[in-house]
């Protein structure tokens, strides 16, 4: 396998060595998975949303929010809620929030470069960092990268196998839920109950994995959540999703269009999906919308797999590409609320 840079930190040794920098930040955890291990969020910047007296859905039912929360001071700070390693052989997010708290601790990321402009925009905002939210997934990938990797690799290891040992693969992956009894390998998108985060009974009980993502909506009502995955050897793109309201699908257009005009200028590949995946079903993004009534987008990244697609990014492609979401999302965030 070819060297992996510096900056390059995706495994739970990498979170905890990170999670003892923090001091201008604020730790805690989260949640502790299904196996034991510590969900960690870091927070920077300070939350002023000032919650009203009913939840979304009944505030909603007066045809104004302000019930619910109301953003309308002057003072008023956005919250971004950033999110990583949902599946656990999809780690590429990880690395960028790393080293973004790397950057908004020390002044400088994990390669030791210094990236002013994105420092600015942070420090504007509340900021809400979650960098693995499956570390029971993570725990059974046993590499830090699938750059140069086979696609192979991705499915076993992230997706599983059947108790014969064939690959789950996806979408198949999704047919048993939960998945452990029926698999052979338990891979990297489930915790280690077998639930795919992604996928829970929303309307019933929920893993404490995907409640501690539940908390941060109901308590904070992030204005913008981005949820990063890996997908192979995909275009970037940010994955729009059936049954949120008009609003919230009209403004991760423009976030889209945004970020592939600025992706354009600075040479890194990125496709807008103007529209949702049909029959999608109502997800883990559908479901946090509706308790936060933010946008909460999907990030796939493209994980620079060997064999599959013509998209092959190289590590640089992959950590650029993710400083110039999270650049362009504070962006608009600032813009929104004239910060």
């Amino acid at each position: 396998m070819e060297h992996i840079p510096v900056y390059w930190k995706t495994t739970l040794e990498d979170v905890e060595e990170t999670m003892k920098l923090v001091k201008k930040g604020r730790v805690s955890i989260a949640a502790t998975s299904a196996g034991g291990r510590s969900v960690y969020q870091v927070e920077y910047g300070r939350s002023n949303v000032k919650l009203g007296t009913a939840n979304l859905a009944s505030a909603l039912g007066t045809h104004n929010s302000k019930y619910y929360a109301d953003k309308t001071g002057e003072d008023y700070i956005p919250t971004f809620f950033i999110d990583g390693c949902i599946h656990g052989g999809e780690f590429e997010g990880t690395m960028a929030i790393l080293n973004l708290i790397k950057l908004m601790e020390t002044g400088t990321d994990y390669a030791g470069k210094e990236n002013p402009q994105l420092l600015e925009l942070m420090s504007k905002l509340h900021l809400i960092l979650i960098p693995v939210s499956n570390p029971d997934g993570r725990s059974r990938v046993p590499f830090s990268s699938f750059v140069k990797r086979t696609s192979h690799d991705m499915q076993y290891y992230n997706q599983g196998t059947w108790k014969d040992g064939t690959l789950c693969g996806w979408p198949g992956c999704k047919a048993v839920h939960p998945i452990k009894e029926k698999a052979g390998f338990l891979g990297g998108y489930f915790n280690d109950d077998g639930i795919n985060m992604m996928h829970e009974d929303y309307f019933g009980n929920v893993s404490n994995e995907t409640a501690a993502l539940f908390d941060v909506c109901r308590k904070e009502a992030p204005d913008f959540t981005v949820l990063l995955h890996g997908g192979g050897n995909v275009v970037n793109t940010l994955v729009p999703y059936e049954y949120v309201s008009k609003e919230s699908h009209e403004e991760s257009r423009v976030v889209s269009r945004q970020l592939k005009e600025r992706c354009d200028q600075e040479g890194v590949r990125y496709a807008v999906r103007e529209t949702y995946i049909p029959d999608s079903g109502f997800g883990l993004c559908c479901a946090m919308h509706h308790l936060c009534g933010g946008v909460v987008l999907t990030y796939e990244s493209n994980q620079g797999l060997a064999d599959i697609g013509n998209a092959k990014y190289t590590y640089d492609e992959i950590y650029q590409a993710h400083l110039l979401l999270f650049e362009e999302v504070a962006k608009h965030l600032l813009e929104k609320y004239r910060k």
